[in-house]
């Protein structure tokens, strides 16, 4: 049975002393307890009863008490679900939430900027691009959606042969067209924002010309 002192700072376990850590809440052991590594409490006290822990599990406090250790309190979750159980009980806590993004706001991200521009950060940049740089230039086969060639081109978000056909293709879905007024008869028609239209039909297109030619003799 672990046992507490006074203010709950030590726990006692089979002949260890276990210290809580202020930060996480959790116990670790004051000297080694297996393979020459400091263990924490809940860990040391699961393995005590049930043995080796099985790869890729970690051992849960049920009732969400990291000073509540007894064996009766312990339950084994895959370590992905025990991580993502964590990270939305977190994510519910707004003050936790919040000092942690002041946190990276004011010392990791200023800390990750000035790494990044030191001299170690670009070597690491340069090593890195040069280790996936050939991915980047990997030719894939598509079809343009509206021509319907196949072409070849890098790895992304493909849908057109060139531009000329993703063009062709927004005019034809309206996707960039407006309602403007007939200078000619007043009426509301549709065309492409692009376009210098002014009027609604032929009919009006040749009575514009007809006016503007007039002007010009004038």
């Amino acid at each position: 049975m672990v046992k507490y002192d006074e203010a709950k700072k030590h726990a006692h376990f089979n002949g260890y002393t276990f210290t809580r850590d202020e930060k996480t809440g959790y116990y670790l052991s004051t000297k080694p307890t297996k393979e020459n590594k400091r263990q924490r409490l809940h860990v040391y006290v699961w393995e005590f009863y049930n043995g080796r822990i099985p790869e890729g599990y970690e051992v849960h406090h049920k009732d969400e008490d990291k000073g509540n250790n007894d064996i009766s309190n312990f339950e084994l979750l895959l370590g992905l679900k025990h991580r993502k159980l964590h990270g939305y009980e977190f994510s519910q806590d707004e003050k936790r939430v919040e000092t942690a993004r002041k946190i990276i706001k004011e010392k990791a991200q200023p800390k990750a900027i000035e790494w990044h521009g030191s001299k170690e950060g670009r070597e690491w940049h340069k090593e890195h691009y040069e280790n996936v740089k050939d991915k980047f230039h990997i030719k894939e086969k598509y079809i343009c959606e509206y021509c319907g060639i196949t072409y070849e081109t890098q790895k992304g978000r493909n849908k057109f042969c060139s531009n000329k056909c993703k063009s062709a293709w927004r005019r034809k879905q309206g996707l960039d067209n407006e309602i403007r007024v007939c200078v000619i008869c007043g009426k509301e028609f549709e065309c492409n924002k692009y376009s210098k239209a002014k009027t609604c039909s032929r009919k009006c297109r040749g009575e514009l010309r007809r006016l503007n030619k007039q002007k010009l003799k004038e």
